[in-house]
């Protein structure tokens, strides 16, 4: 069953983040993609050994299976949103993020510490 609360995250696909417990902390890496509900795949970081028999797929339009190669294969595991911190670019530290808007309105993730926008397109300085 679904649940009905629904989770937000200031965290995006593509941010440096860094981890602040757990057997990884104080490894950074960037965020490979959300996993609902407050959870996070980091690229290179909570890695598990997966093992894995070897199967046989069919290739759209091929008459022979091709075979995919068993063993034991490395998988980044789902990290909790609590135990990861965006990475200020100016700062190069942990920061909590705070939400902005720009001059004609539109939001922004800006840096708790110096106020430098995170992310997105940056305006351009008159």
């Amino acid at each position: 069953m679904r649940s009905i609360y629904e989770t937000t995250t200031e965290i995006r696909v593509g941010d440096t983040v860094s981890v602040l417990s757990g057997k990884d902390a104080g490894k950074r890496g960037s965020v490979e993609r959300l996993v609902a509900p407050g959870k996070v795949v980091v690229t290179g970081l909570n890695i598990a050994k997966k093992h894995q028999k070897p199967r046989q797929k069919m290739a759209n339009g091929s008459q022979a299976p091709t075979v995919e190669p068993g063993g034991i294969i490395e998988v980044a595991m789902p990290l909790a949103l609590a135990k990861v911190a965006v990475v200020c670019p100016k700062c190069d530290r942990p920061i909590r993020l705070k939400a902005g808007r720009t001059a004609d309105g539109k939001k922004q993730r800006l840096c708790g510490r110096c106020g430098t926008v995170i992310g997105g397109k940056k305006e351009a300085a008159k």
